[in-house]
């Protein structure tokens, strides 16, 4: 038995009432302009290579990528310990997908309404310098 979780509850009536204010179309709007800034500036090389379409308003806020001759765990760990920047690295739950393409899975940058074009910015310098790294 015990007590419900209502703190729990009415919290998650706020975390819906303002993203609902926020507007679902403007967090979309907001993940999209951030994923296009990282494309624009990031695929002017061929060592970074896009997992998905290379249009930004068809990922969302997801920005898969590969940097040529790198692990993408490799990849990760620089970026954590370069600016404390985490992102996700490895098969994703898809093993059969990066299988079948021969890849040993992705670096993965997962933007949302709290990043800002700072953090952005930051990101792409990070990953302009890992880049220059790859043989």
């Amino acid at each position: 038995m015990g007590l419900q979780d209502y703190a729990g509850i009415i919290g998650l009536g706020e975390a819906c009432r303002y993203l609902k204010k926020l507007g679902q179309s403007n967090i979309m709007k907001h993940e999209i302009k951030l994923n296009s800034m990282i494309t624009e500036s990031l695929l002017d090389n061929k060592k970074l290579s896009v997992i998905g379409p290379a249009d930004a308003e068809k990922r969302s806020g997801i920005f898969s990528f590969n940097i040529e001759g790198m692990n993408p765990h490799d990849v990760a760990r620089m970026l954590d310990s370069s600016k404390g920047i985490m992102i996700r690295s490895g098969m994703h739950c898809c093993h059969s997908w990066f299988n079948a393409r021969g890849m040993r899975g992705s670096a993965r940058a997962s933007l949302y309404l709290y990043n800002t074009e700072k953090e952005a910015d930051v990101f792409i310098s990070e990953v302009k310098k890992i880049r220059m790294l790859a043989k």
